[in-house]
């Protein structure tokens, strides 16, 4: 008893020291370097990535096992001993060493599907996103104006040419 009161005891102790702040160590008037760094785009992709591959291999194994077992029972006529999953009676064979290593490909190969055609789905959205914004964005206007020069000589009344009156209102010969 005194064993187990001993590990115990170390145990709670060990997390106690986590809790109690260093001497030394002091957070007024210090703030965090890493709360300003922006990471580049595809360091943020390559993170994503990466957490979808890691999240569906669960779900791969599943499919992959259930496929594993069912190629298994047809291999083997339908036999009992080989169904699938939720099927299978107490005291069935288990995989063999090829089939279980094919298996764990099959189930990495479907994560890493996944995630690379989840990467490739968020680069399409991105790129049309920066297309719209680029065809919305502000643009200088067409209408160019420049100063106008020599107005006296485009504003000057029309000439009656038949006359030789320069300047005479029509009707006035």
């Amino acid at each position: 008893m005194g064993f187990y009161r001993a590990v115990s005891l170390t145990l709670v102790l060990s997390f106690a020291a986590g809790l109690v702040p260093l001497a030394g160590q002091t957070t007024a008037g210090t703030e965090s370097t890493t709360q300003n760094i922006e990471f580049p785009q595809w360091s943020k992709d390559l993170r994503r990535a990466e957490i979808i591959a890691f999240g569906t291999i669960p779900f791969s194994w599943l499919v992959s096992t259930v496929t594993m077992d069912i190629s298994r029972t047809i291999a083997h006529g339908g036999d009992q001993q080989y169904w699938p999953w939720p099927l299978k009676p107490t005291g069935a064979p288990t995989m063999t060493n090829g089939e279980f290593v094919t298996t764990i490909c099959v189930a990495l190969g479907i994560s890493a599907t996944v995630a690379i055609v989840d990467h490739i789905i968020i680069k399409h959205k991105r790129r049309k996103a920066e297309a719209l914004k680029l065809e919305n964005a502000p643009r200088e206007p067409i209408i160019i104006r420049r100063p106008a020069t020599n107005l006296d000589d485009e504003t000057a009344a029309p000439s009656n040419s038949e006359n030789g009156d320069a300047g005479a209102a029509p009707g006035e010969n």
